[in-house]
């Protein structure tokens, strides 16, 4: 992710055509990895919700 930023701020001084595709671009891979880490985080929380019904049911 830093780099795609870095690279965004490399384009600022060259076209704004050449900007907006970077922009669109970096959104895109920002979108992905907010997708990815919300699957993850709602994993996560299925399996703690499964372990703390598993453990309450136990006792």
């Amino acid at each position: 992710l830093p780099c795609a930023y870095l690279n965004t701020q490399g384009s600022s001084t060259s076209g704004t055509p050449l900007k907006r595709i970077d922009n669109g671009k970096f959104f895109d891979i920002i979108m992905r990895y907010s997708l990815k880490l919300q699957s993850i985080v709602q994993y996560f929380v299925v399996l703690s919700k499964s372990f703390f019904l598993y453990f309450q049911s136990s006792y």
